[in-house]
């Protein structure tokens, strides 16, 4: 058996003002929904405390599902890269992490590859494959693209095509797939994705996890812990993350992470919901499915 954690959305953010791509929206609406709203809701002491509490764990595994950063910036993504520095250490290339659309949030930002030449190690590829043993594949899908106002994520031709084929090399080795992705394809009812926020191409997406059965669908992206069944695809279970920083009331909105125990056979045992109420105490409760 080996341990996972999945966590993401850990969103550091600065307060370093912005003077470059002032044209493009997103440069100077984002720092005001910072001041407004976004900064009280991730206290920057909630980011020591999680990566502390998930090396405490001591997972075999850790994946990470997007937005190291709120707006690009090399700030943020040097002060992610310390806060992740004793994981990866701990981990290496167990650590498996694919960006989220903050990590690339405006069009220089993803040309100049900001996040990649600070975080090497983060998978930016359209796909990228990690073999945990002789059965297991760890698959992971890059959605993440500028957009000018929206929050949306693309699927692309160029991507499906890659992951088909990554899809068609793991079943003929006999080996069953985890697959890691910043957005949801579906969601349940009570937490419906609102046009500005959805994956664009969701359906073509869904259709190819239908047809090839991953065990597992890894995402954050919507702030909320879940573990859900969707009707399109109801031999995969969707696992959302919810944030790993963020300051919330509700239990499945809390700061936290997701773990359990995964066998080569693809059984999952122990899943778990990790809270945080920022007062240096962890919460664990089992994560029911739906």
């Amino acid at each position: 058996m080996l341990k996972f954690i999945h966590f993401g959305d850990l969103h550091v953010w600065r307060k370093t003002p912005m003077w470059s791509e002032l044209y493009y929206p997103k440069r100077w609406l984002g720092p005001l929904n910072l001041y407004v709203h976004r900064a009280k809701h991730f206290p920057p002491a909630y980011r020591q405390a999680a990566l502390d509490e998930i090396c405490r764990e001591k997972p075999d595994v850790a994946v990470f599902t997007g937005d190291f950063s709120s707006f690009s910036l090399k700030t943020e993504f040097t002060e992610a890269a310390k806060l992740f520095a004793p994981l990866r250490e701990l981990l290496g290339e167990r650590l498996f992490a694919i960006p989220g659309n903050h990590d690339c949030y405006t069009p220089r930002a993803y040309r100049n590859q900001v996040l990649e030449k600070v975080l090497p190690w983060v998978h930016s590829e359209p796909v990228s494959r990690l073999d945990l043993s002789e059965k297991l594949t760890l698959l992971g899908v890059n959605h993440s693209i500028p957009f000018l106002l929206h929050s949306n994520g693309k699927v692309t031709p160029e991507t499906q095509e890659a992951l088909k084929m990554a899809f068609e090399q793991t079943t003929a080795e006999g080996r069953k797939v985890l697959l890691a992705g910043h957005f949801s394809y579906d969601s349940p009812s009570a937490y419906p994705e609102t046009t500005t926020h959805k994956l664009l191409g969701h359906t073509e997406f869904a259709d190819l996890i239908q047809h090839y059965k991953p065990l597992l669908y890894m995402h954050g992206h919507q702030h909320v812990r879940w573990a859900f069944s969707s009707p399109q695809t109801p031999d995969t279970l969707c696992l959302n993350c919810g944030s790993v920083g963020m300051k919330h009331e509700h239990p499945n909105k809390q700061a936290g992470f997701v773990s359990w125990s995964q066998a080569e056979d693809g059984t999952i045992k122990n899943l778990t919901a990790h809270t945080f109420n920022g007062k240096d105490a962890w919460a664990k409760t089992p994560l029911a499915r739906s």
